[in-house]
């Protein structure tokens, strides 16, 4: 397998460095950043400090050479979507250089999750179904970007899709729908949006 001129220049830069480079040069970027309704953070949910440990993105899948570096998320609530942009690194290979389809299934699942609190009454839900079809393989190191966005939603219920992409949006390598769906009782639950 060739390496690509990407991974190449990857090793002359940080992982911070080349996630805050893929995010400036998108198209959308300063329309984003100049927009009162959307809100960019360096976090994907409000995790309460002492569940930080015990959250598989927050913990199992951070650090090292794994998501060395807080993703950035651009937040539309009013939208109903969510942008959000990730340095993976080699840890996270299934195939040597490949990242593992699990973590894009991880990744997509908390995007669609996010977008969903945007329309659930209580802002709380969780996956009821999810589906992923994958169209091409992830080379690693390097940042990839996830669009999820609200379908449908009726009371208890959001319809989300996402798209799994190149940060330039010239390779799609994975498209996810998902159903969810807030638990009875979420008024009682930690707000993570």
């Amino acid at each position: 397998m060739a390496i690509s001129a990407e991974i190449l220049d990857s090793r002359k830069s940080t992982p911070e460095e080349q996630l805050t480079k893929a995010v400036a040069d998108y198209q959308t970027t300063k329309e984003w950043r100049a927009s009162s309704s959307i809100q960019e953070r360096r976090f994907m949910m409000r995790i309460p400090p002492a569940d930080i440990e015990n959250t598989v993105t927050t913990s199992a899948l951070a650090g090292g050479n794994k998501i060395s570096v807080p993703p950035y998320v651009f937040l539309d609530r009013a939208g109903g979507s969510v942008h959000a942009f990730f340095y993976l690194g080699s840890g996270l290979a299934g195939h040597r250089g490949m990242l593992h389809g699990g973590i894009i299934g991880v990744l997509s699942d908390e995007c669609m999750g996010l977008a969903s609190f945007t329309v659930l009454p209580n802002h709380i839900g969780v996956t009821a179904s999810l589906e992923i079809a994958y169209h091409a393989p992830f080379l690693i190191p390097g940042v990839v970007m996830i669009k999820a966005w609200v379908e449908k939603s009726e009371g208890r219920k959001a319809w989300v899709e996402a798209s799994v992409e190149s940060p330039n949006g010239e390779i799609i390598y994975a498209e996810a729908k998902a159903l969810f769906i807030e638990p009875r009782g979420a008024k009682g639950m930690n707000q993570l949006i």
